[in-house]
């Protein structure tokens, strides 16, 4: 190996610590510490995919699709939706005070041929909140035992609203059955994960701080269980939906 190659694998293991280091300490909390070493690996090599990443990802840099070519001091256009025929008929409509447009998201039916003295009467289809849909959706993939599809929309339900201990409580208990699940997929626990992808690969993930973090610790000699102590303090449902996804990515094996 020349000396410029020794350099280079050199340089390479300097920036790739240094975005170690920084998962760590952004999944510690310490959000500035992490962006400092993020921001030193940049500077050490210029356009690193996963330094961008991680620091558009906390907002320290904007991201590019936050990038217009308008006039910086001028705010950005608000993109407006398609103007569709439906639309410009409604409000045709609107500007007939005797036309009637009924709202897009309801259903409106009139009797064709009233008969006389009956009034005119409207049937009107009830609107299903989307988070009533998510709910249902949530319950059903559950009771099809597709329970990450149901945490998904669970999840989507409890961010639109929430207060809702109905949701609270459906998002808690499929979490629980979710890491049961995983959990007793690692088994035994002191069974060693060992890397299979390549740094390459790797870098294309896009990881989250506490994936980020994991892969960091993973060197074919800590056990599962070890890991997993390692990040007690983590939230315990993340750490392993994530040593799942690993494992059923081939991202690791276990030995």
């Amino acid at each position: 190996m020349t000396s410029t190659e020794h350099e280079q694998t050199a340089s390479n293991r300097d920036v790739s610590g240094l975005l170690d280091k920084g998962l760590v300490q952004f999944a510690l909390g310490n959000r500035e510490a992490a962006i400092s070493f993020w921001k030193e690996a940049e500077e050490l090599d210029p356009g690193n995919d996963r330094a961008q990443d991680y620091l558009q990802s906390v907002g320290a840099i904007p991201s590019l699709a936050t990038l217009t070519t308008d006039v910086p001091d001028e705010p950005a256009t608000e993109v407006m939706p398609a103007v569709t025929d439906d639309h410009v008929e409604a409000v045709a409509q609107q500007s007939d005070p005797d036309a009637l447009a009924p709202p897009f998201s309801q259903k409106v039916d009139f009797d064709d041929d009233p008969e006389p003295g009956d009034s005119d009467e409207l049937t009107v289809e009830p609107v299903v909140p989307d988070v009533e849909i998510s709910l249902r959706d949530a319950r059903a993939a559950e009771a099809a035992g597709r329970l990450e599809e149901a945490l998904k929309s669970a999840d989507k339900a409890l961010k639109r609203d929430p207060e809702r201990e109905e949701t609270q409580e459906l998002v808690a208990s499929l979490r629980a059955r979710l890491s049961a699940e995983y959990l007793a997929e690692l088994e035994p626990l002191d069974r060693v994960p060992v890397l299979r992808a390549t740094d390459a690969s790797i870098l294309e993930l896009s990881l989250d701080p506490i994936g980020g973090f994991l892969i960091s610790q993973i060197d074919g000699e800590i056990t599962i269980e070890e890991l997993l102590t390692i990040l007690g303090t983590f939230d315990q449902f993340r750490v392993l939906s994530s040593l799942h996804y690993f494992l059923q990515a081939g991202i690791i094996e276990l030995r």
